[in-house]
């Protein structure tokens, strides 16, 4: 009978995407088994599509959500159950409950390292991407690659294309996308900062910038776009759907949330802007990628000119690769 291989991934779309590579790794390790992944509704949208997954679960972040995930692992009676995630009792859990005789897991927590058969510390000098990744090898995965990647098909990329002139690109002129929002407030860089960065970048290289977030930020949205001349695509899109029109930006720049993480594991240029986090643990993953740093950890603190700089560096860069 062929085995089963369980997967319980975290949350959020960065986090989730982290966990990407991790997810080809033990596919590469166990060709053969079944590999079932169970991850949150935001996570599905991050991993649709993904050649190495059989089977994707969404996890509701609820008691019931809980106790039907557990249910769903017992009756699938997985050999071997990784949860991926440094902090969550309930997946510890889920995993032990399971079943499963080997379960893989961190250490981070006295009280969950009790769960799993093979525990790993996480290691906060170097990107959780690789702690996730360390985790899989240890569980017979091959590792293939360290940066993640997002699949979607021609359709989801013809719809997105069909929306986007309907918001009113015509096709052709570079877009720049921007995500200066974040539901952490101290993560924002503000709207007049963007403002003049995207200015300038469109008098720079010629870009069309395209504000992107969520229906609650649709006004924000819409007075940013009327600044700098662009389009405001608040609420246009559900989150697969912005993936999928990411997909077509030319370049994208914005604070660190989901969206940059999204922007950058699409191979496109991408300036992420940090302050308080880490860009060495939790920054964006991608070949083209530049990240600029507050000095001070504040947002406030950060220079419209320093970031100006970055974008200079990141599309030299960029341009000297082709």
């Amino acid at each position: 009978m062929r085995e089963t291989i369980a997967v319980l991934t975290l949350n959020h779309i960065g986090d989730v995407l982290f966990t990407e590579p991790a997810i080809a790794t033990l596919r590469a390790g166990h060709p053969t088994a079944r590999l079932v992944v169970a991850t949150s509704p935001e996570g599905q949208a991050v991993l649709a599509n993904h050649p190495a997954i059989d089977a994707l679960w969404v996890r509701e972040r609820t008691l019931t959500g809980w106790w039907q995930l557990v249910g769903r692992l017992r009756k699938a009676a997985p050999s071997l159950v990784v949860s991926l995630s440094p902090s969550s009792f309930g997946l510890a859990l889920a995993a032990f409950l399971s079943g499963a005789p080997q379960r893989f897991g961190f250490s981070v927590r006295p009280v969950q390292r009790r769960f799993f058969t093979t525990a790993l510390p996480f290691q906060s000098e170097r990107h959780v991407a690789d702690d996730y990744l360390a985790l899989a090898e240890a569980a017979g995965g091959k590792r293939e690659r360290r940066l993640p990647r997002l699949f979607l098909t021609d359709d989801e990329r013809e719809q997105a294309y069909q929306t986007l002139r309907a918001l009113g690109w015509d096709g052709t002129t570079p877009l720049l996308g921007c995500h200066p929002f974040s539901s952490v407030v101290r993560k924002e860089w503000g709207d007049e900062n963007f403002a003049a960065l995207l200015a300038w970048a469109s008098n720079r290289w010629g870009f069309r910038p395209i504000i992107f977030g969520s229906p609650a930020e649709r006004d924000r949205a819409e007075r940013l776009a009327t600044q700098v001349q662009g389009i405001s695509a608040a609420g246009a899109f559900s989150l697969r759907a912005f993936i999928a029109a990411a997909s077509w930006c030319a370049a994208f720049v914005g604070g660190d949330s989901g969206p940059v993480h999204i922007a950058a594991a699409l191979g496109i240029p991408t300036l992420a802007l940090y302050g308080p986090t880490d860009p060495q643990r939790t920054g964006p993953l991608g070949e083209r990628v530049a990240v600029v740093q507050s000095p001070t950890g504040a947002m406030r603190d950060l220079a419209v000119a320093a970031v100006q700089s970055g974008a200079e560096r990141l599309l030299a860069k960029v341009a000297s690769r082709r």
